[in-house]
């Protein structure tokens, strides 16, 4: 119970120490909230111990200054609590001060209650930062000697306005001088404490700095900027440098050891750059006291330490990277000279063994087509294989070369995908009934389109895709797909694949497949044989086309090879639309329709179509246009291409619907993506129709449209 009570005085006592204190602030100035609480209450304290003493001689007048200084006292514990500080300090200082000479003139200078001034004047040197403060000190001083020297002048010897007898006063100067006396050594105290725990602070500060930087991985030196001698260095410098200690360096002049160039850059920092504090960064020869040299890389900075210019100059020896990185770039010459005596070796190589090849592959198809005998055909058969096989490692072995040494160009021709598209399944018919497998071609009819490419080395992937697929199928079927992801008029992007039933890849060897000289396994490469290049070409070429080579596989069940690119379509654009299917569709005379078309040939072909139906067509050749038309002629219908110069179609769009929500617009447009309907139906068209489209399904689109127009007028006008 009683460790309890004294837990929570001493808890409450800490509570009012710390009142006040903001954790926003810094320290120092939390120190001097903290310092003014002590003062406020050494003044509280002396009040109250003064009252009990008046009490016990019935000094009423006394009891009643003191009461009232407590209360001024009191105002200013609250005022510092609330963050008004100098408030609070001025009328506490003021109180105090008023509390003096009120107290020495009701009693007389024979009580002794002036002797208070000794703890007073040492409680000023915690109440005020003398460091910062001169004028607040300077005006404190001057108000507190003026008012002791006019207590010592104005106020009585003896009381006059009470009655104090001479044993009454002898008790009192003896109390007051005891309790000054008492106070005046505990503030002495306080403060040689005080200054004891600054000065460890201050102790515990340097070993701190002397220890970062003496451990520091940096020569550390300061030099004074005017006298250019340099004034201290840490232990780095003086091992760095191979000198005994520091003595030896400190009023060493900076051109000895450092070095004219170093000289030249501090005299710029002290002369140009000083006022900004700009320190400078670069890289500086040194040499050793053994006259070693090394590398290192220097930071200059410029400071100000009691009204002298110095500079910090940190010195980092980097004599071991920058051998490294000769070494570094030694070993990549030697790296590049060896890939080029390589790929110069390996075209070499190809183009020597060609010559002999093709001598062995031409002759055999000679002998092929002349007279053998019978049991001649299977030997002229392997050899005519093993010639051609021979034949294909050697290309890819070029090929890989010309990849490798960065010399491989990619022809950029227009072609036709689906011309394409038989060009690589044909040469495969023989192998593949051979093996008894299906080979499978899925195309979408969009893919009938001319685009810009490298067809020969784009052909050259697929084929080498394919001919992996069959070599490791034993039964089943390969299965090529082109499909369009996107086609819009200027730029089709489309996805190639390639799907086998075969052996499948384990998924820890999918990344090795790609690599060079790489395959599955050592039984794969046992029984199928082959180089492992074809897949690294594949790879790179795809890779040079803009677009990446992938696999999906599982042990097995077969394999998916497949890669996405993206390729400029030619400006020589064909009609989308056709001429079949005319027959039995009705007029639909006094049909009024806007057509926006930018391709010259396709509005040609639309208008015969229209025309044929009796349709009074508006032509608009961008956005920009139809808009204008629209507003003119007042259309039925518009039938608008979405990608068209001045202002798309889109765009058009929405500049009708800003006046005509319920007018039909159709989009009539080459271009495929996914969600294409939802699209154009949050951009305002009623629908699509897509090139190249059909007669019937634009008619039938027309003749609806337009019956539901009028629908809608119909009911509006009822």
């Amino acid at each position: 119970m009683q460790t309890n009570m004294i837990d929570k005085l001493v808890s409450f006592g800490y509570g009012i120490l710390n009142s006040g204190m903001d954790p926003a602030k810094s320290h120092e100035e939390n120190k001097s909230v903290q310092r003014l609480i002590i003062f406020i209450f050494f003044g509280i304290l002396v009040n109250l111990i003064s009252v009990l003493m008046n009490l016990l001689h019935g000094l009423y007048i006394s009891i009643l200054i003191n009461l009232t200084s407590v209360i001024l006292l009191s105002v200013c514990y609250f005022l510092n609590k609330d963050g008004k500080r100098e408030f609070a300090r001025g009328l506490g200082i003021l109180t105090i001060n008023l509390y003096l000479f009120a107290i020495s003139y009701a009693e007389g200078l024979r009580a002794g209650e002036h002797l208070y001034y000794f703890p007073f004047l040492l409680a000023l040197i915690f109440v005020i930062d003398i460091r910062k403060n001169y004028k607040e000190l300077i005006l404190t001083s001057t108000v507190t000697f003026f008012t002791a020297a006019l207590v010592f002048i104005v106020a009585p010897y003896v009381s006059s306005v009470q009655t104090i007898n001479p044993e009454q006063y002898s008790a009192l100067f003896s109390s007051n001088l005891s309790l000054s006396l008492v106070i005046t050594a505990g503030f002495t105290y306080y403060v040689l404490k005080t200054l004891e725990i600054n000065e460890e602070k201050l102790l515990d500060e340097t070993r701190f700095k002397d220890t970062v930087y003496d451990t520091s991985l940096d020569s550390v030196f300061i030099v004074d900027s005017r006298s250019m001698e340099i004034t201290g260095c840490n232990k780095k410098a003086v091992e760095v440098f191979g000198l005994s200690d520091k003595e030896e360096i400190t009023g060493m002049p900076v051109k000895q050891l450092l070095g004219g160039e170093m000289e030249e850059h501090i005299a710029v920092q002290g002369r140009q750059q000083f006022t900004k504090q700009s320190p400078w960064y670069g890289n500086m020869d040194f040499v050793r006291k053994d006259e070693a040299p090394f590398f290192a890389y220097v930071n200059i900075v410029p400071f100000s330490h009691r009204e002298y210019s110095f500079c910090k100059i940190s010195i980092l020896d980097i004599t071991e990277i920058k051998i490294a990185e000769f070494e570094i770039l030694k070993a990549k010459e030697k790296a590049e000279k060896a890939v080029q005596i390589k790929s110069r070796f390996l075209s070499n190589m190809s183009h020597e063994l060609r010559t002999p090849l093709n001598a062995i592959i031409g002759t055999t198809n000679i002998v092929l087509q002349e007279d053998y005998l019978p049991s001649q055909r299977k030997s002229f058969e392997i050899l005519k294989y093993s010639s051609e096989h021979m034949m294909q490692l050697v290309n890819d072995i070029l090929d890989f070369s010309k990849i490798e040494a960065g010399k491989m160009v990619l022809n950029r021709a227009p072609f036709n995908i689906k011309d394409f598209l038989q060009k690589i399944i044909s040469p495969f018919a023989a192998p593949v009934s051979e093996k008894n497998l299906e080979l499978r071609m899925h195309a979408d009819d969009q893919t009938n389109l001319e685009i810009i490419g490298d067809e020969m080395r784009l052909i050259q992937v697929m084929n080498n895709l394919i001919a992996n697929a069959i070599k490791f199928t034993e039964k089943g079927s390969v299965t090529v797909e082109v499909k369009p992801v996107a086609i819009r008029s200027e730029e089709a992007e489309i996805r190639f694949s390639v799907q086998d039933t075969g052996i499948g890849i384990a998924e820890n060897k999918m990344r090795q497949i790609f690599e060079s000289f790489m395959q599955a396994d050592i039984e794969t490469t046992r029984k199928f044989g082959g180089t492992g290049l074809g897949l690294a070409i594949s790879k790179r070429l795809v890779e040079q086309m803009g677009g990446n080579l992938k696999a999906q596989s599982e042990v097995g069940s077969g394999s998916t090879f497949y890669f996405t690119l993206k390729f400029k379509v030619t400006t020589r654009r064909r009609s989308y639309v056709s001429e079949e299917n005319l027959k039995g569709l009705s007029s639909l005379d006094g049909v009024k329709v806007l057509l926006a078309e930018d391709n010259p040939i396709n509005m040609m072909v639309a208008k015969r179509f229209l025309e044929k139906w009796n349709i009074e067509i508006i032509e608009a050749e961008n956005g920009l246009k139809a808009v204008e038309l629209f507003y003119r002629h007042q259309p039925d219908l518009l039938l608008i291409d979405l990608e068209m110069p001045e202002m798309d179609g889109a765009q058009a769009v929405a500049e009708i619907r800003k006046t005509h929500p319920f007018i039909p617009i159709m989009a009539f447009t080459a271009a495929t993506y996914d969600n294409i309907k939802e699209d154009l139906l949050s951009k305002g068209f009623n629908g699509y129709l897509p090139k190249p489209f059909k007669p019937e399904e634009l008619h039938k689109k027309i003749e609806e449209s337009v019956a539901q127009q009028r629908l809608h007028e119909h009911r509006k006008a009822s």
